[in-house]
């Protein structure tokens, strides 16, 4: 079944209203374009009682808006990949096939952060429940390894990773100010946490504490598969 760009943002606006609460608000706008050519723009308006609609064209009272292709939201639509890892990224600077640009006078706060990150992931899950699927061809390489950013709540967020042979996750330096923790459920590798550098394999997990630093290498001849978690303010 094509379904055009429209038709994809009504059925997923029909399941999204499921999903949000009751006093819930919201204003979105999304702008679809492929290339420098003019984009299709709409506006996602929830409204208290789990009223969720999908307008032509742009509201100005929307605080960001978000950017991408209809071929991206295809693909995200038939579930080849979700919205967060299509926005993934190690730094604001790296390019994404889904972008998010700010109203001008609006700042990233962590209550706007909140609000765009389960916009994300609810609106443009087209499942209730959720579910996401996971593997090579569902990721991006993103932190230098292929990650699928799984489920976000303000304090608390996941993702799966997959490291490749010679692939090698973070950087030296490369810290949060928030504990996470490393859940090996595949393969084995090498993890520096801090100071020290250990042998990690399936059936292991690693907790990281908050300013240390964090790099996993696969210097094996076999993927490396790692869930990861980061709980507490600022994750």
């Amino acid at each position: 079944m094509n379904l055009d760009s429209a038709e994809i943002l009504t059925h997923l606006a029909s399941t999204y209203q499921h999903k949000v609460g009751e006093a819930q608000s919201l204003v979105v706008n999304l702008a679809l374009a492929s290339g420098e050519e003019e984009p299709e723009v709409y506006h996602v308006v929830v409204a208290p009682g789990r009223e969720v609609a999908v307008h032509e064209g742009r509201a100005a009272d929307a605080r960001f808006t978000i950017k991408t292709s209809p071929d991206m939201l295809r693909r995200i639509y038939e579930r080849e990949l979700t919205a967060l890892t299509a926005a993934g990224r190690a730094r604001m600077s790296d390019p994404a096939p889904l972008d998010v640009e700010l109203a001008p006078d609006v700042g990233f706060t962590p209550e706007l952060q909140a609000e765009l990150y389960a916009f994300l992931q609810h609106f443009f899950t087209p499942t209730w429940p959720e579910v996401i699927p996971l593997g090579e061809a569902h990721a991006r390489v993103v932190h230098g390894a292929h990650a699928i950013p799984l489920f976000y709540h303000p304090g608390a967020r996941s993702a799966w990773y997959q490291v490749n042979p010679g692939e090698q996750v973070n950087e030296p330096g490369d810290t949060n100010p928030f504990p996470q923790a490393f859940i090996f459920i595949k393969g084995e590798g090498r993890a520096t946490i801090g100071d020290t550098t250990l042998d990690v394999q399936a059936g292991q997990a690693v907790y990281v504490p908050p300013g240390a630093d964090h790099v996993i290498r696969n210097e094996s001849d076999a993927p490396l598969e790692v869930i990861f978690l980061a709980w507490g303010p600022g994750a």
